[in-house]
């Protein structure tokens, strides 16, 4: 079960239950007006999905970006929005924002747990937000970095475990849509080696 299926199967579930740190309920509480029906269409990047099945006028998505990333994604955050409230979830920091203007809301929740990068989990009503995001173009770091050690021969389509969360959710979401020049630039942010590059070529190819 995708990472999607199992934020979409929360209805019903028990009331404890976190989406970026906070509880469907609470969500509710915040998240109040419906979503506009004149928004424009999401972004294909990053990947989000409504929360309307359980009863939350928002979207959830999640984004994995270079640490080195991470400032410029909260000065995009800042622009826009105003920190009204922060807590803590897994002994991590939970940051709620506003743009009363537009009755806009968002809660960031970052990790840098996982994949040597930091993960971003947001929830918001800003489509507007969403398409910033996706226009800032935020890279995924690659899997040499995620997964420091791991033999380019192995990576594919049929990945399983941690490697395949990571390619299905967050990598191949990101590579499949890279122009060629784009992906040249990405090579070399990331001093791809020959081997890595053959081996993401076949498999964008397959």
């Amino acid at each position: 079960m995708s990472l999607f299926d199992r934020i979409k199967s929360f209805i019903g579930r028990a009331p404890k239950e976190q989406i970026a740190g906070y509880s469907p309920s609470e969500l509710k509480s915040i998240f109040i007006d419906p979503l506009p029906s004149s928004a424009p269409a999401l972004p294909a990047t990053p990947h989000a999905i409504s929360l309307e099945d359980i009863g939350v006028p928002a979207f959830y998505c999640a984004l994995l970006i270079d640490g080195s990333d991470i400032d410029a994604f909260r000065s995009l955050v800042e622009s826009g929005f105003t920190l009204t409230n922060e807590r803590s979830f897994n002994d991590l920091p939970v940051k709620q924002y506003e743009n009363p203007q537009k009755n806009q809301h968002l809660i960031v929740f970052t990790s840098p747990r996982e994949f040597n990068a930091v993960t971003v989990r947001l929830v918001t009503n800003s489509a507007d937000l969403l398409h910033a995001i996706q226009h800032q173009g935020f890279a995924v770091p690659p899997p040499w970095i995620a997964f420091e050690g791991y033999n380019p021969s192995w990576w594919g389509g049929h990945l399983q475990g941690a490697q395949g969360y990571y390619n299905d959710n967050y990598f191949y979401p990101f590579f499949k849509r890279l122009s060629e020049a784009e992906k040249q630039a990405y090579y070399a942010r990331y001093n791809a080696t020959n081997e890595w590059i053959n081996s993401l070529e076949l498999m964008d190819g397959e």
